[in-house]
């Protein structure tokens, strides 16, 4: 699972000091950023390698990992960009694919920002265009001083077993459509536990009983905070679908289990853990 395994080490502290070339440097063009491309040993790239192609931008700092400074920069989605040889914009997502896992961790985070960014350019209160704060991750209206900080999401995922069987579902929309776990967004004034059986209810149409915390996982491609859960069955087994949302929901024995496209994720995790049969305990994060 995907999670910054020396958060000690993980400084989000703001600081307003420039991008220097051996500063890893993210680049975005809309929900794209500039990667060195080389499959799974793909690696973000230093603004030493950018500065010349992107001379007119000026990278701001997003967070320190150790001693490694990171920068990024957005240009506008129908801008041209003479790239240097080797590199070319990607699909953010890619972070699911990349061999570091430091660099997996923090695109992913970066990611998240960048959509903050991108969509709170002006102020909700009165309409004027908003600027970085000073002295903290924040983004201040000049006319009426409203403080706006990232958008985090809570989202629950959970795993609902019945005896030997886990229920997974495939999603009707969307780019990810493998088997996986059923999830959802928080709703304002619910608890965690509410939202588990409002989601199960909604979608598949089951009660259960017995909701355990796992784990989480923060996810910036839906700038979220997901929640892991384990439920079980509680009455009649039968499914019925939301089809506006999902496409397909079956139960699976541990020795049948469908391939699961994405490792880095806490439903991989939670879903190896049913394997296992080791659902009892919260993941090791």
């Amino acid at each position: 699972m995907l999670i910054n395994d020396r958060p000690e080490r993980f400084s989000l502290f703001y600081d307003s000091v420039p991008c220097a070339p051996e500063d890893t440097a993210l680049v975005f063009r809309g929900d794209s950023v500039v990667l060195r491309p080389e499959g799974a040993a793909s690696r973000l790239p230093d603004w030493g390698e950018l500065a010349t192609a992107f001379s007119d931008i000026q990278p701001f700092h997003l967070f320190t990992q150790d001693k490694r400074r990171v920068f990024l920069a957005e240009i506008p989605t129908d801008a041209e960009a003479m790239l240097p040889e080797g590199f070319s914009f990607e699909q953010a997502r890619v972070f699911r694919l990349m061999q570091s896992h430091e660099d997996a961790f923090l695109l992913n985070a970066a990611n998240h920002l960048n959509a903050w960014y991108r969509t709170h350019r002006f102020c909700g209160a009165c309409g004027t265009r908003v600027e970085p704060a000073a002295s903290e991750r924040a983004l201040a209206c000049p006319a009426c001083g409203l403080i706006q900080y990232p958008t985090i999401a809570p989202a629950i995922i959970v795993a609902i077993t019945d005896g030997s069987e886990i229920l997974l579902a495939r999603n009707a929309h969307g780019v990810f459509r493998h088997f996986s776990l059923i999830a959802g967004y928080v709703e304002v004034g619910e608890t965690l536990e509410q939202a588990v059986r409002r989601e199960i209810m909604e979608e598949v149409g089951l009660r259960v009983r017995d909701i355990r915390y796992l784990g989480s996982q923060p996810w910036g491609l839906s700038q979220s905070m997901m929640i892991g859960f384990h439920a079980t069955l509680d009455g009649a087994r039968d499914v019925v679908l939301q089809e506006s949302e999902l496409a397909d929901a079956r139960w699976f024995t541990a020795d049948h289990l469908p391939e699961h496209a994405s490792s880095v994720s806490i439903a991989y995790s939670i879903i190896e853990r049913f394997r296992e049969g080791n659902l009892d305990t919260t993941l090791e994060l």
